[in-house]
């Protein structure tokens, strides 16, 4: 056994690591997080400061873990350079014996150079970090463990696993239901945009500078600039200079990810792992990219050399930015890491190309690119801005021209709104221009648009909620949970979704305002900061959420929080509103005279709805839905309804009583015998699986949409976290849904 020991919580950065160590130091993985509060029980003493109780996840891990370790003479502690990483290494140094034994390495980047140097340079742990991720873990639990189930409660009338409230994704959810309200409420309003076409060489637009919002504006503006000639009024010249965005922290990556690759955040920060844990590139593991989750724009002196050496070299002096460009970080940022780059800028994406999946290449390109251009000059176009009028009445033209490209060259950006609007030359105040053509365009305003994936952690940055940790979770979870769903790359929520925000609002109105939540993450950063103690914040916390919680509970005692929302449907029975219940995950109508009226009835999982607080409108939503022709029964060929029992949804005909499970149209790849039907368990929730199970067991975790035609093995599915997604783990495909 060697003297030396150094322990990384990935067993992927275990493997890069050690192919740099050799034999002189046994590398192992702790497998992520290795004590944790636990799964059963609140987990916190409440009486006693809030004092966490922290159980062991893999007992036999540590075992084996300590025995590897016992003789060795220094361990090195290289979990990940944040919070989370800080809390696996101390639980670590206190799991596996003597602490004077135990050496703190920070591996911003995993190649050669910084691991020797980081290993020469060993630290103690930070206990105010560890105490920050102890606060946030037990602040989410007390949150997590103690509302979600008077929400299972109130919203299903008993425990369901599939409910959940999280502190800080329940003010995701929040933002995302506030944005439909708006998009329902909202009701367009015409105006009319006017432009005139001159027929010169060549011929060129000029527009009138304000929305018109008016008929009789409209008019008699139409009325006024055809009774004259035009002349020229004035012509500018000027400058546009456009400046190189700062390099990549977490949620830039994640949102520039989105909008350029079609990524979602989960998959970006997934992608990212791979390439800073280490690639095989000629052979030999090397981490390509510096640790992915931070919020700095600082970067290492010798990474902007090397930058400026490269764009020198490749693009010529006139490229490079007059002097190092420094970008400043945002407020209370925390700047223990540096941006997201590449560790050897030398190597392009060209060199790496032949060695990396489809999907990690492109993460890569796209953080070389914006690395580098975050040293090269900036781009000038010049701008002639031209006035024409009659009279008092003026119209704007404008002509952008590239002058040089700058960082453009390697990061396009897009066009200039008047680079396809070319001027006639030699236009000068008081020239008389021929008649123009008169264009009038009607136009109606547009609601605000849904947030996308990268909208949302946009959103969530500048609310100052979450951290760069745990954007990708928040966005994924909301989805996982059945709260939200992506249709054409915008989130949606859910008619659950609403419910559970209603829940809240009512309940526990601080856990969706954002502002709590923010000051709620400025609080932990000031115990990472030691501005302020862990217990502190708890106890400040648990006064105002103790009592918010007494009261739920007394309210669920008295049976007067059985939240359930009033639709515009009525009952078939005795005519009175029915109500929106949920039953195993899934949501069904029931008469509100229940239970002298026991009276439900089917409601399709996509039905069309409007959302009210406390009240839904369902009725058009619903005849479109049971309009739709039913499965035939495979018995007596009858028309079958949508049921809903113990082990989820299924379909029943009322003519021969018989029953059988909800298809989803698509063939089970694995025997291909079966076909894939819906199924529900409490602990996955709804699933498909092979109709032959158990003879065969093929499941996937999403709705089923075709058999996959690139490797002809799987089934395409809509994942929750990664999009539409082959299940075939070798597909060449696998991971394109976005």
């Amino acid at each position: 056994m060697a003297d030396r020991v150094l322990i990384v919580e990935s067993p992927t950065k275990a493997r890069t690591l050690g192919a740099y160590l050799g034999r002189s130091y046994v590398v192992l993985s702790s497998k992520g997080h290795v004590r944790d509060l636990p799964e059963r029980e609140l987990g916190v003493d409440l009486e006693k400061g809030f004092a966490p109780k922290w159980v062991v996840r893999d007992r036999r891990l540590v075992a084996e873990l300590r025995k590897k370790t016992a003789d060795a003479e220094v361990v090195y502690l290289a979990t990940d350079p944040d919070r989370e990483g800080e809390a696996i290494a101390f639980d670590l140094m206190e799991l596996l014996g003597d602490g004077h034994r135990f050496a703190r390495v920070l591996l911003h980047e995993i190649t050669p150079q910084a691991v020797r140097q980081a290993l020469q340079e060993p630290a103690q742990i930070d206990l105010a970090k560890v105490e920050a991720q102890r606060a946030r873990r037990i602040l989410d639990r007390l949150v997590g463990y103690q509302i979600s189930p008077l929400l299972s409660l109130v919203l299903a009338g008993r425990k369901y696993e599939g409910l959940s409230a999280g502190r800080v994704q329940s003010v995701a959810l929040r933002f995302v239901c506030d944005r439909e309200l708006e998009i329902q409420e909202f009701r367009p309003e015409p105006y009319w945009e006017l432009w005139a076409d001159f027929p010169t060489t060549p011929p060129f637009r000029a527009a009138f500078p304000e929305k018109i919002t008016a008929q009789e504006v409209l008019d008699q503006l139409l009325v006024d600039l055809r009774s004259g000639p035009f002349t020229v009024k004035e012509v500018r010249e000027g400058e546009v200079v456009r400046r190189p965005p700062a390099p990549f922290i977490t949620s830039s990556l994640q949102q520039t990810a989105a909008n350029e690759l079609g990524f979602s955040p989960s998959r970006t920060m997934r992608i990212a792992q791979e390439l800073y844990e280490g690639v095989e590139v000629e052979g030999k593991p090397v981490g390509l990219i510096t640790y992915m989750r931070t919020d700095s724009v600082r970067v290492a002196e010798s990474a902007v050399a090397e930058a400026r050496k490269l764009i020198k070299r490749q693009f010529g002096g006139e490229f490079l930015s007059r002097k190092p460009r420094v970008f400043k970080n945002k407020n209370r940022s925390q700047d223990a890491h540096e941006a997201i780059r590449p560790t050897a800028v030398e190597r392009t994406p060209q060199m790496v190309r032949a060695y990396l999946s489809s999907e990690q290449w492109k993460l890569y390109d796209l953080i070389w690119r914006r690395f580098l251009a975050s040293q090269m000059a900036e781009g000038l176009w010049k701008r002639t801005k031209v006035v024409v009028g009659r009279g008092e009445l003026e119209l704007v033209a404008s002509s952008s021209v590239c002058q040089f490209p700058g960082f453009t060259q390697v990061l396009p950006v897009g066009k200039l709104e008047d680079e396809d609007n070319p001027l006639p030359l030699g236009l000068a105040p008081g020239q008389v221009l021929p008649v123009p053509k008169l264009e009038v365009e009607e136009k109606k305003t547009e609601p605000p648009k849904r947030y996308s994936e990268a909208g949302l952690v946009r959103k969530l940055e500048e609310e100052g909620v979450g951290r760069p940790s745990t954007y990708a979770t928040i966005v994924s979870t909301i989805q996982e949970r059945g709260y939200v769903v992506r249709e054409n790359g915008s989130l949606h929520p859910t008619l659950l979704g609403f419910m559970v925000t209603d829940f809240l609002r009512r309940y526990f109105p601080q856990t969706v305002e954002a502002g709590f939540t923010a000051r709620l993450e400025e609080d932990l950063d000031r115990i990472q900061e030691r501005e302020m103690d862990r217990g502190r914040l708890l106890d400040s916390f648990y006064r105002w959420f103790s009592p918010q919680l007494r009261q739920a509970e007394e309210a669920l005692r008295r049976g007067e929080s059985r939240f359930a929302v009033e639709s515009d449907v009525a009952c078939p029975t005795c005519g009175a509103p029915m109500l929106v219940r949920l039953w195993k995950g899934g949501l069904y109508l029931g008469c509100s005279r229940y239970p002298k009226c026991r009276t439900t009835k089917n409601l399709p999982a996509h039905v069309a709805f409007r959302y009210r607080p406390d009240r839904v409108e369902l009725k058009e939503g619903l005849i479109r839905a049971e309009s739709a022709p039913a499965a035939p029964c495979r018995k007596c060929g009858a028309p079958t309804v949508l049921r809903h029992g113990r082990y989820g949804r299924y379909l029943a005909c009322p003519s021969c009583g018989g029953t059988q499970p909800l298809s989803s149209g698509v063939g089970c790849p694995a025997c291909k015998e079966g076909e894939l039907v819906e199924r529900y368990s409490a602990k996955r929730g709804t699933f498909y699986a092979c109709s032959r199970y158990p003879e065969c067991r093929f499941r996937v975790a999403g709705t089923p949409v075709e058999s996959c035609s690139a490797c002809e093995k799987g089934v395409l599915y809509e994942d929750p976290r990664h999009g539409v997604r082959c299940s075939n783990p070798r597909c060449p495909s696998r991971g394109t849904g976005s």
